[in-house]
């Protein structure tokens, strides 16, 4: 049975209780799945959440050929390697896919629907992103087609309409829309797209590349079902400029019917003044136009007052006000958290100014605010809402107008901590003047105006679910034993362990003539016997005596005849570089040990902290096959 999940955010002593929260989570034996559309959280057991995933992944996706991840990485290669910039972008990482709950869908309870999202994506999908943005920007300006980029640009074209009274909503939702776009319709709008914009081929060929995406669950890959491996993903980097491509061609088809329509992404509104039965058939023919274009929409007509994206508009009162989705409520960051002071100190003024922006009068504003105003009372701000609207920008006005320089900023993201009482942006700045003073020829590039700081937070509850997740699901996953390969009568270097893999180990040689010590930390992805043999090796060959400062301190013993033996341990398991996290926490994890714990690193040289990542090459698309 699926659980909704409060958190106690209203407590005075909110730090306690937040732990208290944090510890609760870590001990649940059950999965945390955030909502489709709401800040909802639901316990879910392990059982129940792998079959949901495997229902939802085997829906609309067959196991993938054992080529096919092969393939996408030579046409993503072909790519790169076309712009010179193979060197520099990453293989598509392998991450597990991962499911939210839809519980504004009718009886949710006892039939839960899910939403199916697939975080595995090609960064050939960044250049992908770039070209659909230049292409929709010139449609958009061209043809002066309605596709909304926010609400605000909803309020303008709600304001636009003339004699609302007399007129009615037509409100269409785009079913699917993300995995319902086929082949043939990406096509149609390209050639659509070509008669405002010059794309060649090489941009097309990267569009639709980059649509050949695999799904991957328990590290199996899964492909779309179909003849052709074609999907747009919800988490690829242009899935949403895809959508908004498509949702541009949809918009031209409507152009005919004599209604003034728009879209959002999957949600479309459009107005007329029709009669009720003339606007019907416009209902009629609007599921026509998608269905030729293999898309389902959910459409309701000769509507009066209706909820868009989040707000409510009423064509009756010419009035508009927020919206909530049914099942939500609102969440802040309490005034007592770990966050930066401005974020705290601006949130009270940032939700009051979006309020005040989408109220189309105070007494809409007024009607609207008590679930947020309840929220920041929860979350510990003293605040009250209060009706301010925007003031016009005045035009013609040269006082008002700010000069705009482009600079190449620099930015410097420190992780904030309410325990941390040095002020670090103030110290980071002031080494800053003072090692790039205005006589350094560097100053140019390396000011105030080019460096900025902006503080990050810490794992926020969010990350601490998303962990506690797979610590779950990876009790489920049964673990190898690592165990050992070495032949009988030889001593094992770890005690039956030399076969475990991601490890910082520390060596210790000691002089058998004054019993004296010294420490080396390493690391080693592969597993600890390879490494160990490669040592031995250095060990043994003169002309690899420098291989390493362990090595190096060897040969200098043997050289002075001194006698001495090497003991080894594991001192940390952690995971090497992947494209997923595109961080490695095996080197940070070493250099962390020499740093803050030197007494375990004697023989390490300082410049070892400053070597860049050794795992990250071999994931670059310039090794990939092809």
């Amino acid at each position: 049975m699926i659980q909704n999940v409060k958190f106690n955010r209203t407590s005075n002593q909110f730090q306690s209780k937040l732990a208290k929260d944090i510890e609760n989570i870590k001990k649940s034996d059950k999965l945390l799945i955030p909502a489709d559309k709401t800040t909802n959280f639901y316990r879910v057991s392990p059982e129940q959440h792998n079959k949901l995933l495997e229902d939802n992944i085997t829906k609309d996706y067959k196991k993938a050929p054992i080529a096919l991840e092969t393939e996408i990485n030579t046409g993503d290669k072909k790519i790169a390697t076309a712009i010179d910039l193979d060197d520099r972008i990453k293989m598509t990482a392998k991450s597990q896919a991962f499911i939210t709950l839809k519980d504004h869908k009718q009886n949710f309870r006892n039939n839960p629907k899910c939403r199916l999202i697939n975080p595995t994506k090609s960064e050939i999908g960044i250049i992908s992103k770039k070209i659909l943005e230049r292409v929709n920007a010139k449609i958009k300006s061209k043809t002066g087609l309605n596709q909304w980029k926010n609400t605000n640009e909803v309020i303008q074209w709600y304001k636009a309409i003339d004699n609302k009274p007399k007129s009615s909503f037509i409100c269409f939702d785009v079913v699917e829309f993300y995995p319902s776009i086929t082949e043939e319709l990406l096509r149609k709008a390209i050639e659509f797209a070509k008669k405002y914009d010059e794309l060649d081929d090489q941009e097309i060929e990267t569009i639709t590349h980059v649509k050949k995406s695999l799904l991957y669950s328990k590290d199996e890959p899964w492909c779309k079902k179909g003849a052709s491996n074609f999907d747009v993903t919800m988490g690829s980097y242009d899935g949403a400029e895809t959508c908004e491509l498509i949702g541009l061609f949809m918009l031209s088809q409507l152009q005919n019917l004599g209604i003034n329509v728009g879209l959002y992404r999957d949600d479309g509104l459009a107005v007329c003044k029709k009669s009720p039965r003339q606007t019907e058939q416009l209902k009629k023919e609007i599921c026509r136009i998608f269905a030729n274009n293999k898309l389902k929409v959910t459409i309701e007509a000769n509507m009066k007052t209706i909820d868009f994206l989040d707000i409510t508009m009423n064509l009756t009162t010419s009035e508009y006000k927020p919206y909530m989705k049914p099942n939500n409520s609102p969440l802040y960051v309490h005034k007592s958290s770990n966050h930066p002071p401005s974020i705290i100190k601006n949130l009270p003024e940032s939700i009051n100014k979006r309020l005040s922006t989408i109220s189309s009068n105070e007494k809409a504003f007024k009607d609207s605010i008590q679930p947020y105003q309840a929220a920041l009372t929860n979350s510990g701000y003293s605040t009250k809402l209060e009706y301010n609207p925007p003031q016009p920008t005045p035009h013609g006005n040269s006082t008002n107008k700010k000069r705009k320089r482009k600079r190449h900023i620099t930015w410097f993201n420190p992780p904030y901590s309410i325990n941390v009482t040095t002020n670090i942006g103030k110290e980071f700045l002031r080494l800053l003047d003072k090692s790039f003073p205005t006589n350094n020829p560097l100053h140019k590039i390396l000011n105030r105006n080019t460096v900025k700081i902006s503080y990050s937070t810490m794992p926020n509850m969010k990350q601490i679910i998303s962990a506690h997740n797979k610590s779950i699901l990876r009790q489920d996953t049964p673990q190898e034993n690592p165990g050992c390969n070495c032949r009988r009568g030889r001593t094992c270097p770890l005690d039956g362990q030399c076969q475990t893999k991601g490890v910082i180990y520390q060596a210790t040689v000691t002089r058998d003539d004054t019993n004296k010590s010294e420490t080396y930390i390493g690391l080693t992805e592969n597993s600890f016997k390879t490494r160990f043999n490669a040592h031995n090796s250095s060990f043994r060959n003169s002309n690899n005596r420098h291989a390493t400062t362990l090595s190096h301190h060897i040969w200098t013993l043997k050289d002075n005849n001194i006698p001495h033996s090497v003991s080894w341990k594991i001192v940390a398991k952690s995971q090497a570089y992947t494209p997923a996290t595109d961080k490695c926490n095996l080197c940070l994890l070493e250099k962390y040990h020499i740093i803050f714990k030197p007494h375990m690193a004697t023989l390490n040289n300082r410049h070892e902290l400053y070597s860049a990542c050794r795992h990250k090459k071999k994931f670059l698309l310039c090794n990939a096959p092809g």
